[in-house]
């Protein structure tokens, strides 16, 4: 495998195994319980956003297929949730295409330094600076997921993985 590449994957290692610990205490109606008062973007919101971007990331990988998430996930604000998937169906599909994008990019090296069909999320070249981007953007997320997660009163998603 190409050193270049090791570390993404292992960052979306730590993601998935991160996203995992910090939703496992939950129910569906916390996972879609809007943060700020109920004006943000909940647990479900954000993992099917992560789903969404996973799916893309697929795409440019050439490893494209139907996206579930985009109407709900991708530029819709967070709503009640009513209509989102359990919060089970989330985090199974966050891991599994956590997964298959784990394996596409072990087998992408070449792909990666295309350049991008198109304008990547902040204007990338290259399809390399895109799955950056979408790696460091999922971290940022997962770290929203500890923030509502304590706006909450529940345990840091840290001490969880202590297990503190």
């Amino acid at each position: 495998m190409d050193a270049l590449i090791r570390p993404i994957i292992a960052l979306h290692g730590v993601s998935n195994s991160i996203l995992a610990t910090g939703i496992r205490d939950l129910t569906d109606q916390d996972a879609k319980a809007r943060s700020r008062g109920g004006t943000g973007p909940s647990i479900a919101w954000t993992i099917g956003h992560l789903c969404h971007y996973k799916v893309k990331v697929l795409e440019l990988l050439s490893q494209p297929r139907e996206n579930p998430f985009t109407a709900q996930f991708e530029q819709t604000p967070a709503s009640d949730g009513l209509d989102y998937p359990p919060l089970a169906d989330l985090a199974a599909s966050f891991s599994a295409l956590n997964s298959d994008l784990c394996t596409a990019l072990a087998s992408s090296v070449d792909r990666l330094e295309a350049p991008m069909p198109g304008a990547g999320p902040h204007d990338e070249k290259r399809i390399l600076d895109t799955v950056l981007f979408l790696t460091w953007h999922e971290a940022y997320h997962i770290g929203a997921i500890g923030a509502i997660r304590r706006e909450q009163g529940r345990k840091a998603i840290a001490d969880l993985v202590r297990g503190s």
